[in-house]
């Protein structure tokens, strides 16, 4: 009688613990930045959007979503050493291939500079997170110095007190933060559409973890599907992502 109790124990803690690893398997891991929960909240509308159509999509798949916060450098670091899935949202950068592959596309993003109103043909020294001395923007300017700042925030400040020259950014990313935490330099900084290159918007994956792989193909095959179905064109409209940071304008 006892063994058998023994038995049947054994049974049910087994279902249970395939019950949970099987529950593990079904969900995605994302390693975001810092400001995730800002983005979202006051609608940095790429952001949101891709955040919605993502969690919509793989949701179809059974599959949920989990986001790690942590400041930006150790979301990449998170990645790159297997601790998350996948880094949202990774733009096509240079050097990026070091270490990542990256996920189907799901839009598009201006990349350029942004510059102080009183120094408008000023180009001597250009700013920069991870600023790489490949990036194709920096032809665009007849710069004798480059710097490196930790983060975007930073890099604004140090263009407000005309530190600096220019800051290479996401035009998106750089009109959101001063729409919101760093809305007393919006009058001062202005965003150089002379000199803009699109690159696409993914999720990045480390390239050499198994585990990455496998849940980037379960991400694709998510984005195949809520384009394909037209979860995708839904939400960018929903949430007023302009048109141009649509996938169908990558090629245009």
């Amino acid at each position: 009688m006892v063994r058998r109790a023994l038995i049947l124990l054994y049974i049910l803690c087994f279902n249970i613990s395939s019950l949970n690893a099987s529950e593990k398997d079904k969900t995605i891991t994302f390693a975001v930045g810092h400001d995730h929960d800002k983005m979202l909240m006051e609608n940095y509308p790429i952001y949101r959007a891709s955040w919605q159509f993502l969690n919509q999509s793989l949701a179809k798949l059974g599959y949920k979503v989990d986001a790690i916060v942590l400041p930006w450098a150790r979301a990449n670091y998170y990645t790159q050493s297997g601790k998350a899935d996948g880094l949202f949202l990774a733009a096509n950068l240079p050097g990026r291939e070091q270490w990542a592959v990256l996920s189907k596309p799901i839009g598009v993003g201006a990349f350029g500079a942004f510059y102080h109103k009183d120094r408008k043909d000023k180009e001597n020294i250009i700013a920069g997170v991870r600023l790489g001395v490949h990036d194709k923007i920096l032809t665009g300017y007849h710069t004798y110095e480059l710097l490196e700042v930790a983060t975007a925030q930073q890099g604004f400040k140090l263009l407000f007190n005309q530190k600096v020259d220019r800051l290479i950014m996401s035009e998106s990313y750089g009109k959101y933060l001063l729409s919101t935490e760093l809305i007393e330099f919006k009058n001062d900084i202005l965003f150089d559409s002379n000199v803009i290159e699109k690159r696409s918007i993914h999720v990045a994956f480390a390239k050499d973890i198994a585990e990455s792989l496998k849940a980037m193909a379960v991400v694709n095959k998510a984005i195949y599907l809520g384009i394909s179905d037209g979860t995708y064109h839904d939400v960018m409209i929903k949430n007023k992502v302009p048109e141009s940071m649509f996938l169908s304008s990558f090629d245009k």
